[in-house]
């Protein structure tokens, strides 16, 4: 399940707060901090936010967005982040629900990133999105020498064993994966009870070794839907040597081999 929420307009900020509620404000990400601009200059993050409410929309399709209290406050890759509790309103019962689902350490977590487009994505911790840019690819920090948002799209596919890169996971919750890139933010070494899996490019897998979840999808299923992966399945030319040398791999991934054993 994807757990983002990208919205290219101006948030506004129903204040409820007695000291900011005679002005106006904007929510914006300054990276992965979100912060409230105030009209009379003031910038408020962090619990200052708790108990107001993001609204995002026209009319009767706005989404309102509540923020529940802070999580915790921390860094990742030298950037200050703040992860916020959120419940998000239903339009039809006006009953406010958990914004994200929970994740691996069974927190229920939203931050905030910048979308590139003068705005901000919400997303959640449990979301392959949120799982990505917690590993460092920022996919609003492109440079000459690293492309983020190529990373980042590359990563979401891979965390999904989205293989086709065509929204069609096949990935299951909590199997442990092993993740490396061509460009050293994520480079823990080898794991010796995995395999190679996958080299991954912003469009899907570039070729297979072996499929994470061997209940969900066989090799010959793979051929069928992707043509472009076919004769490039199997470990004898799926390897991280040889896909170094693609320049279109930009992560590698390991995984516990399943396909052998499927009956």
């Amino acid at each position: 399940m994807r757990s983002v929420i990208a919205f290219a307009v101006l948030f506004c900020a129903v204040m409820s707060l007695k000291a900011v509620a005679a002005l106006e404000g904007s929510f914006e990400a300054q990276d992965m901090d979100l912060v409230l601009k105030l009209s009379d200059g003031r910038v408020l993050r962090g619990e200052t936010l708790s108990g107001m409410t993001l609204v995002v929309g026209k009319g009767e399709r706005d989404t309102e967005i509540r923020i529940d209290g802070v999580a915790l406050e921390a860094h990742v890759k030298e950037l200050p982040i703040t992860f916020y509790r959120m419940s998000v309103k239903d339009r039809e019962t006006g009953v406010y629900r958990e914004l994200c689902e929970r994740d691996p350490d069974g927190e229920r977590a939203a931050f905030a990133y910048p979308d590139g487009a003068r705005g901000f994505s919400l997303t959640c911790t449990s979301g392959a999105e949120g799982k990505c840019i917690l590993l460092g690819y920022f996919p609003w920090k492109d440079s000459a020498g690293v492309p983020m948002s190529d990373l980042h799209r590359a990563c979401i596919h891979m965390m999904r064993a989205d293989y086709g890169g065509d929204n069609k996971p096949t990935a299951r919750n909590g199997t442990p994966i092993n993740i490396i890139d061509r460009f050293g933010i994520q480079n823990p070494g080898h794991v010796a009870s995995m395999e190679f899996e996958a080299a991954w490019g912003p469009d899907g897998a570039i070729c297979v070794a072996h499929p994470r979840v061997a209940d969900n999808v066989t090799f010959e299923q793979l051929a069928e839907r992707y043509p472009q992966l076919r004769g490039r399945l199997g470990p004898h030319v799926c390897y991280e040597q040889v896909m170094r040398s693609d320049p279109r791999a930009l992560i590698f991934n390991e995984s516990v081999l399943t396909w052998r054993t499927r009956k």
